[in-house]
């Protein structure tokens, strides 16, 4: 099997429904499935602020109602070591400068970046603007990946603008 470099997962709109049904199950499957990178840590953003340990309660209830006959306990310790949640809030302009202040944190975060926007296409653009903006797209010695939740834009026009 190919080895994966340590990364992180930045997950926007983790909070959100998208994530509650598929994301956070499917994230966990692999797990199980020994096929997430070893060191790889998931940065979960959401619009509201939330203790860590809410966060962390809010993912075992989301896979409590996906696997409703129980779960590895084990997979399910190393999964949730994974877990950090970042706020977020769209109407706070100094956000992505702490977003970038918190990932900076090298002990926790591997500096390899994938940001996965499962968020609506009318937002893609501006987040990664904002990521942008701040830094967090530069690549140097780490490599830097944004993966958009399809559908990519709302017509041709807006995907076209995204591309």
């Amino acid at each position: 099997m190919k080895v994966i470099d340590p990364c992180t997962l930045v997950l926007f709109g983790a909070s959100g429904n998208l994530s509650r049904i598929k994301l956070m199950p499917g994230l966990f499957r692999l797990d199980q499935a020994g096929r997430l990178p070893e060191k790889m840590a998931i940065l979960s953003v959401g619009r509201s602020q939330v203790s860590r340990e809410d966060w962390l309660a809010d993912i075992k209830s989301m896979l409590d109602a996906k696997f409703p006959k129980g779960y590895d306990q084990a997979v399910f310790k190393r999964f949730i070591e994974r877990h950090h949640y970042h706020a977020n809030p769209p109407d706070d302009p100094s956000s992505f400068t702490r977003l970038k202040e918190t990932l900076s944190d090298e002990a926790i975060f591997p500096q390899n970046l994938a940001y996965f926007l499962s968020v609506r296409p009318s937002d893609f653009a501006a987040i990664v603007d904002q990521l942008a903006s701040v830094g967090l797209t530069e690549e140097g010695k780490y490599w830097r990946r944004v993966v958009v939740e399809k559908p990519f834009g709302t017509d041709l026009k807006s995907a076209q603008e995204l591309q």
